[in-house]
This record gives structure tokens, sequence and C-alpha cells, in this order.
């Protein structure tokens, strides 16, 4: 249902007419909640509609606000990224349904700041798939195949205005101490059999 409807308040509302709506409604319900039988489980039923129309209100608004300061579209995720924010830069991801090149592109990128190499070169390939003749895709998967491929890449060289923008990389997918005990582990699995 329509968190709006749920208000009874038109969709372009003033935010705080919206927000002394709920705070209404929330004590009208909350205060019948306790009364018996049906009229007191309808109460505690619509409180809880209440509630989760209020969060969906929320969340478009913080959507809007930071789409007026960081601008539409990706911009968000980019800020994000360059604060280190990576969690919050997730969380918008996962919140857009159109997962087009640009969606794979900056999925690649969060990936990359969080050193899951191997997610990364999943959706920098997608990205290009979806979006062959993007020259910033093409070129940032080259980086990343150059660096899979090689422990001899050095981070400065997948840096550039096409590439993983600003990103730092340790040069090949043994870049961790725990995903080499990971592979000296499968390596002795293997010695074994």
């Amino acid at each position: 249902m329509n968190p709006y409807q749920i208000l009874n308040m038109p969709e372009d509302s003033d935010f705080d007419a919206l927000k002394a709506r709920y705070e209404q409604l929330k004590d009208e319900y909350g205060e019948k909640r306790f009364l018996p039988g049906d009229e007191g489980a309808q109460a505690a039923s619509m409180l809880t509609e209440l509630e989760f129309a209020w969060r969906i209100i929320l969340e478009k608004k913080k959507q809007k606000d930071d789409e007026q300061k960081y601008g539409v579209g990706y911009g968000y995720v980019e800020q994000m990224v360059k604060e280190k924010k990576y969690d919050e830069a997730q969380e918008r991801l996962d919140a857009i349904m159109d997962r087009d090149g640009e969606w794979h592109y900056y999925q690649a990128l969060v990936y990359y700041k969080r050193e899951w190499m191997n997610d990364c070169l999943t959706h920098l390939q997608e990205a290009v798939r979806l979006s062959p003749d993007n020259e910033r895709y093409k070129d940032s998967l080259a980086k990343m195949q150059q660096v899979l491929g090689s422990d001899k890449v050095p981070p400065q060289d997948l840096k550039g205005e096409q590439g993983m923008q600003g990103s730092y990389a340790t040069g090949n997918c043994l870049n961790t101490c725990c995903t080499t005990l990971c592979c000296m582990e499968c390596m002795n699995l293997c010695c074994r059999c």
C-alpha cells in the first residue's frame, strides 16, 4: 500500500505536515491498541502499518536530500566510496532496481575498494557486456585483468581518468593474509589427493 495513503496525506505534502500526521496517528493507534477485542487488534495492526509507511517516507526523504546534496544517479555512491563509507554505498546500490552497465561498474568499484577482486572482475565483465561501447568500463576491466593476472602490476597503474577512479590495489589476488591462507589450504588439500 502507498505510505501516503496510510497517513491519508497527498504525496506532495510538506515533510513537517507528514511528520505531524504521523505523530497524531501514532498516538491515536498507540492508545487504542490496548482496547479489548477486534478494536485493539485493528489498532495494533494499523500502528504496524503506520511504522512501516513512516520508514518508507523517511527513506524517500533521505534519498531526495542525498540527491540534492550529491546529485542524481550514482553521485551519492561515488561520494560514499570517496568517504570510505562502503556500507552506505552498497545500500544505495541495493536500492537501485535497474541493474545496467553503470550499476555493475559502481558495484565493481565498491568491491574493488573492499579488495574483493574476483567480485570486482565479475561486475566489470558484466558492465562491459551490457555497455560494450563504454571505454571507461573496458579500460577498467583490462586493468583489473592485468592485476589479477600478474603479481608485478603496481597499484598506481590502476589509477587514471578512466580507471577505477582513484583506487588503490595491493597487486594480485593474494592481497590479504586471509586469501593467502585459503589458497595455501586449497593447495594442501590438492596435494593430499
